[in-house]
């Protein structure tokens, strides 16, 4: 594929991203301009067809976001990864608090959960949200339930993260036609270049919390997350989002610069929300560059026609001979 089609691409991707922010800064109403979105299907169309193309025909797949998500997968299902991580977080917890070491509970828990995954004889329940063409049904671990609001693929279910439910074990899930998710039905979600489309970071956070509610206990949050800067030049938004996502109840297990790329996976934990952060408060950490860009409202020129140009000489030429703007308060 030329460069030329490319930047034409990543025009189009950039394109939309920038007038969903814009139209919310100028709003100020994330729901109103979302569902604007959403109502202008060619548009979706346009931004899916140009986001399949970049990643099945452009980008490199072998060093791909894809590959990096299967790859952690493994090492946390597979390869202890779960129970290191379990280790990891009780030594910071030890740290913080010495007697923590000493909770006979915790650590029974602890000897539980560690090979929770070890000898399971099922695939892994995978939810891709905002996935566009299911790129991780091709790995037999997983079982996809890939979802979009603009699918590119025929496997793709349309739906709106935002607006799915999660049930309870007595809800009532008959008669409704919209997709429904079990609470902690599920192994995996992946987060794969969707938080930065959201042009609200409120809408990124309800993204988290329903991440949370969809997990199972220790189940496995991955977050992709474009960069092409230097590791340290967006650490703070780092740092931002992994305070974030711990008050929800996440802990990190694993992070990794890529080149374009910023790669995060946590492990759902049993911790709650923290009362002493409101949630607004915690909707601000989650916050992108781009967030700050300044927008204002186009002026266009546009010139007069000819008889308009003679329609106001006309309206100068009935004044009276002595006016003057001057004199005008």
């Amino acid at each position: 594929m030329s460069s030329i089609t490319h930047q034409e691409l990543t025009h189009v991707i950039k394109g939309v991203h920038d007038e969903l922010r814009k139209s919310y800064q100028l709003i100020g109403d994330f729901d109103h301009v979302w569902n604007c979105h959403l109502a202008d299907v060619n548009i979706r169309k346009a931004y899916a067809s140009a986001m399949i193309k970049l990643a099945t025909e452009v980008w490199n797949d072998k060093e791909s976001r894809i590959h990096w998500s299967y790859k952690t997968c493994i090492d946390y299902f597979l390869n202890d990864g779960i129970k290191h991580s379990l280790l990891r977080e009780l030594k910071i917890q030890r740290k913080w608090s010495p007697s923590f070491g000493e909770d006979i509970e915790y650590l029974c828990h602890l000897s539980e959960e560690k090979n929770n995954y070890k000898n399971f004889d099922r695939k892994l329940q995978l939810l891709d949200v905002g996935s566009c063409y299911n790129p991780f049904s091709k790995f037999p671990i997983f079982e996809c339930l890939a979802i979009d609001i603009t699918p590119a693929t025929k496997d793709v279910v349309q739906c709106d993260f935002l607006k799915l439910k999660v049930l309870h074990e007595n809800d009532d899930a008959c008669n409704h036609a919209d997709l429904r998710i079990l609470y902690e039905s599920i192994d995996i979600v992946v987060f794969s270049l969707v938080l930065e489309y959201l042009p609200a970071r409120e809408q990124r956070f309800k993204f988290c919390l329903k991440a949370w509610d969809v997990l199972r206990k220790n189940g496995l949050l991955i977050i992709i997350t474009p960069d092409s800067k230097s590791l340290q030049h967006n650490a703070p938004m780092m740092k931002s989002w992994k305070k974030c996502l711990e008050h929800i109840g996440f802990f990190r297990f694993k992070y990794e610069k890529l080149t374009h790329l910023h790669c995060m996976a946590f492990r759902k934990t049993n911790r709650i929300l923290d009362s002493s952060f409101c949630l607004q408060s915690l909707s601000e950490l989650m916050f992108i560059p781009q967030d700050f860009k300044k927008y204002e409202l186009s002026k266009t020129y546009t010139e007069r026609a000819e008889h308009e140009n003679l329609n106001v000489i006309q309206q100068f030429s009935v004044l009276p001979s002595d006016y003057s703007f001057e004199n005008q308060g």
